[in-house]
């Protein structure tokens, strides 16, 4: 081999070895994508106050995890803390939770009526030098229970007490109020109602009970008069979602 065409030889292995570097320097273990969270929020339930903050809803808590299940570069927020505008990845399969912090203590909030709590884990990928954008609908895990009466439902019974129980928990709640409790704790929820009249005579409707409620919804107990000029006879049921069920037609309280 002569002298020039070693040259040539040596010339083209310093020109692979270089081209090889920088492909390794750019598909290799530095490269990375994005992901941007474009939209994750509190999914609307009937009923449900969900306040937000930008595009992350602040009542939730946001982690990025890794394959493994651990927290993936401490992407790991508290509800209301600020997060960044955009989160750099190595390409690979992660998941995003996003949570309320009251998990453990929901059941005692609110004096024990407890409170909405919502959870998801969002199975998402990154591709080197790609935006992955994340819109995600975050549902509430635990159901509530509420209750309503007629309009001058007052004006023949002054004292109107409603009385939810679920789960091991009795909740007496007003029509103003929701009390929640988690689907998977019992055989549904069961609801009573006592009345004192203008005469001051009392009724304690008889208790009613409502089997596998569902996760996401907020369940109105309606009491309504069976005809409109007769105070002594109630139709009971239940809306949820756009939806009635009745449960008693027609209870003769007198």
């Amino acid at each position: 081999m002569t002298k020039m065409n070693k040259t040539y030889t040596a010339l083209l292995l310093m020109l692979a070895t270089l081209l090889t570097c920088c492909t390794d320097e750019q598909s290799g273990p530095h490269a990375e994508g994005t992901l941007i969270l474009s939209d994750i929020s509190c999914k609307d339930v009937p009923r449900a106050v969900v306040k937000t903050r930008n595009a992350i809803d602040s009542d939730l808590a946001i982690e990025i995890l890794a394959s493994d299940g651990n927290v993936y570069r401490g992407y790991q927020y508290a509800a209301g803390e600020a997060l960044p505008d955009k989160f750099s990845l190595i390409p690979a399969n992660y998941t995003l939770h996003a949570y309320s912090e009251n998990a453990e203590t929901w059941e005692s909030s609110n004096g024990g009526l407890g409170s909405a709590i919502y959870e998801v884990r969002e199975p998402f990928s990154v591709q080197e030098d790609w935006v992955t954008y994340l819109n995600v609908q975050v549902p509430m895990v635990n159901y509530g229970v509420t209750y309503s009466v007629p309009a001058l439902f007052s004006s023949w019974f002054p004292t109107c007490e409603f009385t939810v129980s679920g789960g091991g928990r009795t909740c007496p709640i007003t029509a103003s109020q929701t009390a929640y409790f988690d689907p998977a704790s019992g055989n549904g929820f069961r609801f009573t109602l006592h009345l004192v009249n203008t005469d001051g005579e009392t009724y304690d409707l008889e208790t009613q009970s409502y089997e596998n409620p569902k996760a996401g919804l907020i369940y109105n107990v309606t009491y309504s008069f069976a005809s409109d000029d007769d105070p002594t006879k109630l139709n009971i049921g239940i809306s949820y979602d756009d939806t009635y069920e009745e449960i008693v037609k027609e209870v003769t309280l007198y």
